[in-house]
């Protein structure tokens, strides 16, 4: 086979990246599982407490900033397992401060530390990940303890829980691709979640836009080195998901002293992920927080350029000015009621949305953190690449026009644009007049349109992806990816369109319209991803189903109208949807002993599979492993759609003594492994 020629080699990779573009729409990576170690929090109940000594009293007073309990008590844990981080949850905000010493490794228990509620963030009220959340404190990190005390006021001690942070052996799901739109990387170092070992999140919701940056401090220990700090985000991640219940660490991104950038938050970099870093301001916001407590210290010059680079980049994204202002509503934090207009600078500080001191000394610094990320926000609209859009595609007999524009601000000139069908190239000059265009970008003038006509296509639907070919410094610009249906000539073939999806963990809602020139009524197959999941008849012309046991991450749906007389099947339709993860569910009801041996009974499913899903027991730490898979008589009544072959059942020999026995229902997709039920079991 000759080589391609230098030409044909370019257009063969920007192909790559624009059909790689395009298959990001509907197909993200699949979570790779594997075993490894895993940084996950524990929540047990409070010890039991005792009145907090008199000569304790001082040393807990002074290293607190409110005055304590009157009569303060202390429970006191020397037999836990090692951790690396721990905090408390709370049924409500407690009413005196919370202080929390460990056991070092001389043995002795070392400085008092008081914990500051977390409660100024939390995902927005009214969302799913609220529904689950807990008040708590900021986490403390201290790298190994395996013993603590803590001190509050006897009230708060009685709706107490300890949640600590272990690194221990799990099944895990590693994160996806980070980048969702690669045409324009951050011009900076980021480290990914995969650099310090994140969770895949239990969950991720988007936002419309980003419109404001927030900026926190994680009132933790500034004694941290540059290898610490992946433990660092693990712990924070582990007691974020496992101790407040929300789906993922808070923040989107997070910086170091030392200057490092991480990804926090998981669901894409460039993406408008919802945080759940300031209560009410979470929806169109991004959160960068800086690791460390800057209530009395002042934040290192280099993490103030790291928060502003990253600042400047996310905003220059959606094409918003740091330097601006921004009339922002608020979903109702402890500051600004639900409903109210807040008028804000595009980067504020934590305590400007919500009652908090979160940034503490940083907050003298946002002045310069906005100057700054107005810097980075300008060079880069200068440097990225083309920018444009696909205004339209007008279906027609035998093809289709694309229609849009696009210009390289670095550069004089027309921009070259390949428009993708169906993974063939079409490229075409941006070159024809466009008013509209001159009039956002005055110095550009006005010859920036195109219409590329593209004949020859079969009726149905075509995916069509657009890629605007930078002239200057920067990348290639993805201008995004859609499709329209070629009708078929005869008009006898089946027509329609998807005018409604949305996603549930595990499951697709799709709805539309198909119609058959030929018959009343007609059946639609259902694709995900190019796969058959179901056939809907429509009433009336419309079709509604819920399609169940999607694996998590982006799917595009796709009706195909069967054909009922003259003409032939169509695909009439396609869309996009992010499938959020689901954790198995399940329950034990059973686990004991009888007739030397360990045995348990249930059932368990995993909302993105409609198989059977492997349930583990778990004794002494050595694992036993069933498939779910029994029949359980009506069960499909309660769990439509699913099946009734779900219930498990395992029996283990054992020896006669006490035993720590689990029940665990092993994750398939997104999401984590869900443990059921512990309990210690006694074989006589």
């Amino acid at each position: 086979m000759p080589e391609p020629s230098p030409r044909r080699r370019r257009v063969l990779g920007r192909l790559a990246v624009v059909f790689g573009v395009g298959l990001l729409l509907s197909v993200l990576p699949l979570p790779t599982l594997a075993f490894s170690m895993e940084t996950v929090g524990a929540t047990e109940d409070l010890p039991t407490t005792t009145t907090l000594p008199p000569s304790e009293v001082g040393a807990a007073q002074a290293a607190s900033d409110e005055p304590l309990a009157a009569e303060p008590v202390v429970a006191t844990d020397e037999a836990t397992r090692e951790f690396t981080a721990i905090g408390f949850t709370f049924d409500r905000a407690p009413s005196a401060p919370v202080l929390v010493r460990v056991r070092e490794a001389s043995g002795d228990f070392g400085e008092w530390h008081e914990l500051h509620m977390e409660g100024e963030g939390g995902p927005d009220a009214g969302t799913a990940e609220a529904a689950t959340s807990r008040a708590g404190t900021e986490p403390l990190w201290v790298r190994s303890a395996d013993g603590y005390q803590v001190t509050m006021a006897a009230d708060d001690a009685e709706q107490a829980e300890v949640v600590t942070v272990h690194e221990e052996l799990h099944r895990t799901a590693a994160d996806s691709t980070p980048l969702a739109d690669a045409s324009l990387a951050p011009p900076f170092g980021i480290n990914l979640r995969s650099t310090w070992g994140a969770r895949a999140p239990l969950s991720t919701s988007y936002a419309s836009t980003v419109k404001l940056a927030v900026v926190h401090h994680s009132d933790s220990s500034n004694s941290y080195s540059p290898a610490d700090v992946p433990g660092v985000l693990r712990s924070i991640q582990a007691y974020h998901m496992d101790g407040r219940g929300w789906s993922d660490i808070a923040y989107n991104f997070v910086v170091d002293k030392y200057g490092g950038v991480w990804e926090g938050r998981g669901g894409g970099i460039d993406r408008p992920v919802i945080g759940a870093h300031a209560q009410g301001f979470n929806t169109n916001s991004v959160g960068v927080m800086v690791i460390g407590d800057y209530t009395q210290a002042q934040p290192s010059a280099a993490s103030l350029e790291s928060v502003s680079q990253v600042i400047g980049w996310k905003l220059a994204l959606h094409d918003v000015d740091p330097a601006s202002r921004v009339a922002f509503t608020s979903g109702g934090s402890n500051k600004y009621a639900a409903g109210v207009v807040v008028d804000l600078p595009r980067v504020v500080g934590h305590q400007d949305v919500v009652l908090t001191s979160c940034p503490g000394s940083i907050e003298g610094s946002l002045g310069q953190i906005r100057d700054r990320a107005q810097a980075w926000t300008t060079w880069i609209r200068a440097t990225a690449g083309p920018v444009g859009s696909v205004d339209r595609i007008v279906p027609g007999n035998g093809g289709l026009t694309v229609i849009g524009w696009a210009l390289d601000m670095d550069t004089d000139g027309p921009v070259t644009v390949m428009v993708v069908v169906d993974g063939v190239v079409r490229p075409a000059l941006a070159d024809q007049s466009r008013p509209d265009v001159a009039a956002s970008y005055p110095s550009a003038g006005p010859n920036h349109g195109f219409w590329v006509d593209v004949g020859g296509l079969s009726p149905g639907w075509h995916d069509v992806c657009v890629l605007a070919v930078n002239r200057g410094y920067g990348r290639d610009s993805s201008l995004g990816c859609s499709g329209a249906a070629v009708p078929e000539p005869s008009g006898r073939s089946p027509v329609g369109a998807i005018d409604g999806i949305s996603a549930v963990p595990g499951g697709i809602d799709v709805r539309g319209w198909a119609t058959d020139a030929d018959a009343g009524s007609l059946p639609v197959n259902l694709l995900v991803d190019g796969q058959w999941r179901r056939t809907q008849w429509t009433s009336g012309n419309r079709f509604s189903a819920r399609l169940l046991g999607i694996t998590g991450g982006y799917r595009t749906v796709c009706g195909v109208g069967i054909n009922q007389g003259p003409g032939t099947d169509l695909k009439f339709a396609c869309a996009s949807v992010n499938v959020p993860a689901a954790n198995p569910r399940g329950a034990v009801e059973s686990l004991g002993a009888a007739g030397g041996r360990i045995t348990s009974s249930g059932w368990a499913l995993d909302d993105e599979s409609l198989d059977p899903i492997v349930v583990v027991l778990i004794v002494d730490g050595r694992w036993y492993s069933v498939w779910a898979d029994r029949p359980r008589a009506g069960w499909d009544r309660n769990y439509p759609g699913y099946g009734d072959v779900h219930g498990y059942a395992v029996s283990v020999p054992a020896s006669k003594g006490t035993h720590r026995a689990c029940v665990a229902a092993l994750n398939v997709g997104g999401g984590s492994d869900n443990v059921m039920r512990c309990e210690n079991v006694v074989v006589k």
